[in-house]
């Protein structure tokens, strides 16, 4: 089992500091009994090494280093000659007394070693605040033990040697505790077991992993400053675009202010257009008007009768057409009238005279000197 964060006290034995309590380990009963890390546990090791835990700082590696609130992994930032480095953390409090006692966890008594201090509150607001909201909803933080070899050791000794699984560390220091935001079996949150090695002098694969696993972290680090660059551009040229396109908005509204400026102004001349052809129609239909009554001046009330509807139509709409029209139907009345007229006189004259030739005074339709409409007129 991984350490995990048991309470954080509200109360304040200190200005500037929220105290703290959490599980530090598990330890086992039986040597064939180990935690995800092939560690071993024992309760001797345990106490005769748990001063070395007073003071140790309580660190954190924060997702935004801006915020500082959610948290991630131990900060690991390089291993050099077996000294490890700790850059990409922070020291977000300090361990004031730890101690072996069973407790119930899951319905199970563990046997384990717990921590107390306290956190920097006001140095990390967001990160207490964080820690509080997940102890009340229930998500304990778990934190991960970080040991290391005693002063004048070069490694940490191990009871029977070091081995993949089941190795007891039986001399060590315990040098930090790091309260983490990922999963207990992520890699990259492993317990430390630094400045180790194996029999034979050989380095201890726990090294080799960490060395590994920090080339890999160091990977996605140029991996991830890349997809930053590249981010970066292409927010510059979403930007330059956007630019681009606002400047095509402006543009368009311009020139969609002109094109209704312009339709208004069109719309315009249109009325005034209409206003003038109804003007010139209304003086043209007046002078046409003025005309055709000259015309009828030269007819009689009863020669302008056969008109009279057409006359009326001409009133409500003037045209040469219907004007033209007015007079052709006046004088073809009159002519038809003059020529029944003519044929009822010469009638009459023919019947009068017995004493004439049956043909004479009979005009010839071919005759040229029928007379002609213009001369009935």
């Amino acid at each position: 089992m991984h350490g995990r964060i048991l309470e954080i006290n509200q109360s304040k034995k200190y200005a500037g500091r929220t105290n703290i309590k959490w599980v530090v380990l598990e330890i086992h009963e039986l040597e064939n009994q180990w935690n995800k890390n092939g560690i071993t546990w024992k309760e001797e090791y345990i106490s005769a090494n748990i001063d070395s835990a007073k003071g140790m700082p309580v660190a954190a590696q924060f997702l935004d280093m801006w915020d500082k609130d959610e948290t991630y992994g131990h900060g690991l930032s390089e291993v050099k000659d077996g000294e490890p480095y700790f850059e990409e953390s922070e020291v977000v409090g300090s361990t004031e007394r730890a101690y072996i006692d069973t407790i119930d966890i899951n319905g199970e008594n563990r046997r384990v070693m717990i921590a107390e201090g306290y956190l920097y509150h006001q140095r990390y607001p967001k990160f207490v605040k964080w820690l509080k909201s997940e102890l009340y909803d229930g998500n304990n933080p778990d934190t991960s033990i970080e040991i290391c070899a005693q002063d004048g050791n070069k490694e940490i000794i191990y009871e029977s040697g070091w081995k993949e699984r089941g190795r007891i560390p039986m001399r060590f220091d315990f040098s930090g505790s790091a309260i983490l935001g990922v999963a207990p079996a992520d890699n990259s949150a492993i317990l430390l077991e630094l400045n180790q090695k194996k029999g034979d002098g050989e380095v201890s694969e726990t090294n080799k992993d960490l060395e590994k696993k920090l080339i890999e972290i160091n990977e996605l680090k140029d991996d991830l400053r890349d997809k930053e660059v590249e981010l970066d551009n292409t927010s510059k040229e979403l930007n330059a675009k956007t630019e681009e396109v606002n400047t095509l908005v402006e543009n368009h509204k311009e020139i969609e202010a002109e094109l209704n400026s312009f339709k208004a102004e069109n719309e315009k001349m249109k009325e005034e257009l209409n206003e003038l052809r109804a003007f010139k129609k209304e003086v043209e239909g007046e002078k046409l008007k003025a005309e055709l009554n000259s015309k009828l001046e030269n007819y009689t009330e009863d020669e302008t009768k056969v008109a009279e509807s057409e006359i009326n139509e001409f009133k409500e709409d003037p045209s040469q057409e219907k004007m033209s029209k007015i007079i052709s139907e006046i004088n073809s009345a009159i002519a038809q009238e003059l020529v029944e007229k003519r044929k009822k006189n010469k009638s009459t004259e023919v019947n009068n005279d017995k004493s004439s030739d049956i043909f004479g005074d009979i005009y010839e339709t071919n005759s040229d000197d029928l007379p002609s409409i213009d001369e009935l007129l």
